[in-house]
């Protein structure tokens, strides 16, 4: 039987250049083009999990004039990772009512 409405096309990244150094010189680094949204949340959860335990360190090692700004960090780091996993949760929970 054929669906009544098509699935909406599957989201991707864009191509998207970083790591300019003041723009001193050309970009080093880019997010390429066509990476399902899906797979680019898994990597922004990964690198999400690495600056959360670095800088989770540096709270324990920091003196109280870094602290409160570590933790500051800390913070927002934890509040971004878990909006990345509500919503690889959501594309979890989307695949499997298919």
């Amino acid at each position: 039987m054929k669906k009544r409405v098509p699935d909406p096309p599957r989201l991707t990244t864009t191509h998207t250049h970083f790591a300019t150094t003041h723009r001193s010189h050309a970009p080093l680094f880019a997010v390429c083009a066509g990476i399902h949204v899906d797979d680019a949340l898994m990597h922004i959860a990964s690198a999400l999990k690495s600056a959360n335990e670095t800088n989770l360190q540096l709270c324990d090692l920091a003196d109280r004039k870094y602290g409160d700004l570590l933790w500051a960090t800390q913070q927002s780091l934890e509040i971004a990772q878990a909006l990345v996993g509500s919503l690889l949760s959501s594309i979890e929970q989307h695949k499997l009512a298919e």
